[in-house]
């Protein structure tokens, strides 16, 4: 009896809405001291437990069980609904966002995520013949591709921030448009702050540019800078938070991607 393969495969010609997550620090993270089981934890908490947490906090059940395919892989979350919803693109959003300030702010943990609308298929197993290697429990299957979640190229070099594509920014809800900002010299991509965002910002600063805040709330960005880059001795972490940090804090009105593009 010869292999036989049964799948769902679904797919979509330049029109789907794809969510591309993806976590920042995770290969010096691999590289550290921490022992493999506590690395795996770490990854499990902020990538499947908090996203599982928060995903079901803006998508009824009867939603995120039947109207999304989703991939889960690697240090990234692909996110992209099999048939239509209302406002999608504007939930999407909101709830990236409020993703990513939760692994930021309760597990010190960087990401990026964009918002793009392109050609995606994504691709189930249902069932395997015993002689196929698909059939063993060990086995572990996240197909998914298109242009959809072609988007290294896209985030790289790019600060810690939710993006979206110029194509579906319409889409955005009317509060969402206040606090898009640009990307220099890009005219495809867009950054959307989030909705408090000093009280967001001011999470993140330390106590040094909270009292220098504190004791004049228009200091300068270069007072401001410095107190960062006091306390942050690792500068690859704090050129990824810092433009986002400024951007929230109104010293700055454009992100700016960085040459090394890491």
């Amino acid at each position: 009896m010869g292999r036989t393969v049964e799948f769902t495969l679904h797919e979509f010609e330049n029109e789907a809405i794809v969510a591309f997550i993806d976590l920042l620090g995770t290969r010096k993270f691999y590289k550290s001291q921490l022992p493999t089981s506590e690395q795996a934890m770490e990854i499990y908490r902020t990538l499947v437990g908090e996203f599982d947490i928060k995903f079901s906090e803006h998508f009824p059940q009867n939603e995120f069980k039947e109207k999304f395919n989703i991939h889960i892989f690697g240090d990234s979350i692909v996110i992209s609904p099999r048939m239509k919803i209302a406002d999608i693109v504007r939930r999407l959003v909101d709830f990236l966002l409020e993703y990513q300030a939760s692994l930021l702010l309760n597990f010190k943990t960087k990401s990026r995520a964009i918002v793009t609308m392109n050609s995606f298929f994504s691709l189930k197993i249902n069932r395997a013949s015993k002689e196929s290697i698909l059939d063993s429990p060990y086995t572990n299957i996240s197909m998914c591709g298109g242009m959809g979640v072609i988007v290294d190229e896209i985030i790289k070099g790019l600060p810690v921030g939710v993006y979206i594509t110029k194509r579906i920014l319409d889409d955005l809800g009317s509060e969402q448009k206040k606090r898009v900002i640009p990307v220099r010299l890009e005219e495809d991509l867009f950054f959307i702050k989030q909705e408090n965002e000093l009280g967001f910002a001011c999470h993140l600063l330390p106590r040094e540019t909270l009292d220098i805040l504190s004791r004049n709330p228009n200091a300068s960005r270069k007072s401001i800078v410095n107190t960062l880059e006091a306390s942050c001795s690792d500068k690859e972490i704090l050129n990824k938070v810092l433009p986002l940090i400024l951007i929230h804090l109104g010293k700055e009105n454009e992100i700016i991607r960085s040459k090394s593009r890491s």
